[in-house]
């Protein structure tokens, strides 16, 4: 191919852009010490025991080849809405956090990568959750606003449950 169509092609790229993501983060600050809120959430299917959005989570079997650990949890949801299935991406133990992607489920989203995180805030921590996804099915205000009451409904109860 002619150098100039090649430029031309990479021009014409470059002035497309990057598709951009939705992003949602919430955080919620908890009177506790950050390795009691670790605790509580670090656990990949400990979203069972604090989201009030969740009935039960059903973790896959750790098959490590070549170094590599991949987890996949199953999200039972309340209300007969259907199961979620998520892969965990990444995992921080010191940092206090761990990342995931949606593979398939009730969400109105694709292309959705999250992270759970705690960190020190003063004598008590800061939890915060953030993603970046892609609306399908409804409208990108939709869609945030999905994501962003699933958020808060489980950090309200990362309060409830650090608060016992």
């Amino acid at each position: 191919m002619h150098p100039a169509s090649l430029t031309a092609i990479g021009a014409a790229l470059l002035a497309a852009g990057p598709a951009s993501a939705l992003e949602v983060t919430r955080s919620r600050d908890i009177p506790a010490p950050p390795a009691a809120v670790w605790a509580l959430v670090g656990d990949f299917c400990a979203i069972q025991n604090w989201h009030p959005q969740v009935q039960r989570c059903i973790l896959s079997g750790e098959d490590e080849d070549d170094g590599i650990r991949a987890q996949i949890r199953g999200l039972v949801v309340k209300r007969g809405k259907g199961t979620i299935a998520e892969v965990e991406t990444a995992r921080d133990e010191t940092g206090m956090s761990y990342s995931y992607s949606f593979i398939q489920g009730p969400l109105p989203v694709r292309a959705y990568n999250a992270t759970l995180a705690v960190r020190r805030d003063g004598a008590g921590s800061t939890v915060i959750w953030s993603a970046t996804f892609d609306a399908e099915g409804m409208s990108d205000a939709d869609a945030v606003a999905d994501i962003t009451g699933v958020f808060d409904a489980g950090l309200a109860g990362i309060a409830r449950e650090a608060a016992r």
